[in-house]
């Protein structure tokens, strides 16, 4: 009896831990689409209703985002490394759209 009661109490200590990551993981992606989005407004002067999420991945072992964002209106993809404190405050925004354009005009050419 006392092995089924530690058994479940580890289970559901892991199950706590594993979801506490998942979903801080997806609230910090939320917080970096805003950053996002702020950027592409004040910097290119797109609309927040005109840019759609793409791809959002989180670089584990980094602790970096890398999301990739489409404007609707112009078919442009832009690409960005996000940095985010635990606080959720904004650590760095790097602009990786040109670097992407120009690596991919040299596969294409």
């Amino acid at each position: 009896m006392k092995k089924i009661i530690l058994f479940n109490l580890l289970f559901c200590i892991v199950v706590v831990i594993v979801a506490f990551n998942y979903f801080n993981i997806k609230s910090r992606g939320a917080v970096v689409f805003n950053y996002v989005e702020d950027y592409m407004e004040t910097n290119y002067g797109i609309d927040r209703e005109n840019i759609i999420l793409v791809e959002n991945n989180y670089r584990r072992g980094m602790g970096l985002f890398e999301i990739e964002v489409k404007d609707v209106v112009t078919e442009t993809y832009y690409f960005y490394e996000v940095d985010i404190r635990d606080d959720y405050s904004l650590y760095y925004i790097r602009d990786l759209s040109e670097l992407h354009r120009k690596n991919k005009a040299d596969q294409e050419g």
